[in-house]
């Protein structure tokens, strides 16, 4: 399956707009929606997630999802970037049951454009005195339609990121809907959520990076197609992830939290007792791991997030 973010690059490219945009505001999402596909066609990272995002639909039966607690580190890794993945055929959840989205959707792809903006040159009120970064995304889904290559772009949501990653109060979204399509809007988050986990995985230290890029014959035969040269990418291994893909890691019956989880970053203190071997009596930084089932760290192999060449 093609790309979405070469889709959207293509010469011919068409989006469609989302049906939850409001008749009187649609002049107002076609200013942005220009604005957005400009943006679209800047040299920026992309991030390839389809196994973070089958961890999170499908192997995982987690339904509520803390913005603060499941995805530890935020800071953005790049100025601006994109993830996409493919639509998942399953969405697992131990409260709703399994819902089968291939059933209604057969192939689907989502993207995710993101950009980290400085807070000192953000307008609006309620900017928290402590945001290192505003988070600005926005999400195109592919539904399988011909006559276009995704719906979107649906609407900025806002997030507001500490320098240590955290996300302060709530996310926002400036909306093209009526009011009472709210519960609709604050639903788009969820898409958001399998790039924030890939974020969270990138600032750890166990993630092995391989270098990978198209064979020449397939992107001369997709330039010659699309009018778009494919990406060059990075691969970025992370440890159990891919594991617990195959044999679902227990998460099923476990969750997402003892399945595999995130260690955020922290100081030992080793000042008291007999200091660490024994000698050296100090604070000691350990950076964030991925850690599986049973706590342990896992080999560095496995799960794909492929960046361009030029990324890294």
């Amino acid at each position: 399956m093609p790309r979405l973010i070469d889709d959207l690059r293509a010469p011919d490219a068409k989006v469609a707009m989302p049906n939850i945009v409001a008749s009187r505001l649609e002049q107002a999402w076609t200013s942005y929606a220009a604005t957005v596909n400009e943006i679209l066609h800047d040299e920026f990272p992309i991030l390839l997630i389809d196994n973070v995002a089958d961890y999170y639909f499908q192997a995982s039966d987690q339904e509520y999802w803390d913005l603060s607690r499941d995805f530890p580190n935020l800071a953005p890794p790049y100025v601006r970037f994109w993830c996409e993945h493919k639509l998942p055929k399953t969405i697992h959840s131990k409260q709703k049951g399994d819902t089968q989205v291939s059933e209604l959707v057969p192939s689907g792809r989502v993207g995710i454009l993101i950009t980290a903006l400085d807070p000192k040159e953000c307008k609006g009120d309620g900017i928290p005195v402590e945001a290192r970064w505003i988070l600005w995304a926005d999400i195109f889904i592919d539904f399988g339609r011909r006559d276009c290559a995704a719906d979107g772009p649906h609407c900025p949501i806002f997030l507001a990121i500490d320098a240590e990653g955290r996300l302060l109060g709530e996310p926002h979204a400036q909306s093209y809907s009526e009011p009472e399509l709210g519960e609709i809007v604050r639903s788009l988050m969820t898409w958001l959520h399998p790039a924030l986990l890939a974020i969270s995985f990138l600032h750890c230290k166990n993630v092995a990076i391989v270098e990978n890029e198209a064979p020449a014959k397939l992107a001369k035969r997709h330039r010659e197609r699309h009018g778009v040269t494919p990406c060059r990418y990075k691969t970025l291994i992370i440890e159990p992830l891919k594991q617990i893909l195959r044999r679902e890691g227990g998460s099923d019956k476990v969750g997402i939290q003892r399945a595999l989880h995130i260690c955020r970053g922290h100081f030992k203190d080793y000042r008291q007792g007999a200091g660490l071997f024994g000698r050296y009596h100090k604070l000691i930084w350990q950076p964030s791991i991925v850690r599986g089932t049973k706590g342990e760290k896992a080999p560095p192999r496995e799960a794909e997030i492929r960046l361009p060449k030029e990324a890294l």
